[in-house]
């Protein structure tokens, strides 16, 4: 997939428009959309993304926590068959664009034949901009406009990021699974921690997260660990570690039935189950006690799943 950073004129050119955090079963959707709509128009699909989310700029108070690094964002587009993505930074100036200036720009950079977007799609100054303000523009320069009506669950839930981070965050990982198509995943490099894990024998690999993605409810989850290729059903604690305090939240996967050092390599973990919420024992030997029992209710997942 070819990555692009600055402007460049491109040929005849469909454009996918969104924030796609998460990359959930509502953007795949508008993708497999884009890609319809490229191939009955003779252009290129080009998904077309910000480097940031607006509010880090407009409102830092405010800015969630991401459901994907941009590196896992970029991975996962690309599975998706998409060959072209345009980065786009998001500063001030740009937050102040008005809608037809921002068009204008999408469309001084390549020979604009279409735009897809979802329901809920909102650009331009003080997001002032909505699909009936593409759709007016394509009807005035001649380029087609395609609105995904919301994708939804079985339940009939609309899917959206938003909704996805308040299942993780209320210890939902299967929810949020059900709406992003697949398990949330926490990655990064293993680093050296207290060694806490390893002192009470249960040895655990200590994943440095990036600041900016989302850490669902803390607690003890049932997970998927991989690394260089290898797989391995772990159970992972996310949280203060309140029985013997680190005096930070970590991200610790212990993997089961399996002797392995990953320090310094990078891994990454798919949460399958929340088995419990994290708690203080009033003695060393209930944590330990504990996490057998947090071992044994993962292996049972797992014969199960």
């Amino acid at each position: 997939m070819k990555i692009i950073r600055k402007e460049e004129k491109a040929g005849p050119r469909v454009l996918a428009l969104g924030t796609f955090d998460g990359v959930h079963r509502g953007h795949q959707e508008l993708i497999r959309l884009g890609k319809q709509l490229s191939a009955e128009l003779g252009a290129a699909l080009r998904v077309c993304v910000f480097d940031r989310h607006p509010l880090e700029v407009l409102c830092p108070d405010r800015a969630p926590q991401m459901l994907q690094t941009p590196e896992e964002q970029q991975r996962r587009i690309e599975k998706l068959g998409v060959e072209e993505l345009r980065i786009i930074p998001f500063t001030s100036a740009v937050a102040e664009t008005e809608p037809e200036e921002f068009l204008q720009k999408l469309s001084s950079e390549c020979e604009l034949r279409g735009i897809v977007v979802g329901w809920n799609y909102t650009f331009g100054r003080l997001g002032s901009g909505s699909p009936e303000t593409l759709r007016q523009a394509g009807a005035r320069n001649g380029f087609q406009v395609c609105v995904v009506p919301p994708v939804r669950t079985e339940s009939g839930e609309i899917i959206s990021s938003s909704v996805i981070r308040d299942k993780l965050l209320s210890g939902d990982p299967e929810g949020a699974a059900e709406m992003l198509g697949t398990p949330y995943l926490l990655s990064g490099k293993v680093v050296n921690g207290k060694h806490q894990g390893t002192r009470i024998g249960f040895p655990t690999a200590n994943i440095e997260t990036s600041c900016k993605k989302l850490l669902p409810a803390h607690g003890v989850y049932a997970c998927r660990m991989e690394c260089e290729g290898k797989v391995w059903d772990s159970v992972l604690n996310i949280g203060l570690q309140p029985t013997i305090p680190s005096g930070k939240v970590t991200v610790e996967s212990h993997a089961l039935d399996a002797d392995i050092d990953l320090y310094g390599k990078t891994a990454s973990v798919s949460l399958l189950k929340y088995l419990r919420p994290e708690r203080k024992f009033p003695s060393l030997e209930g944590l330990i006690a504990q996490i057998s029992m947090d071992r044994e209710n993962a292996r049972s997942y797992f014969r199960t799943h």
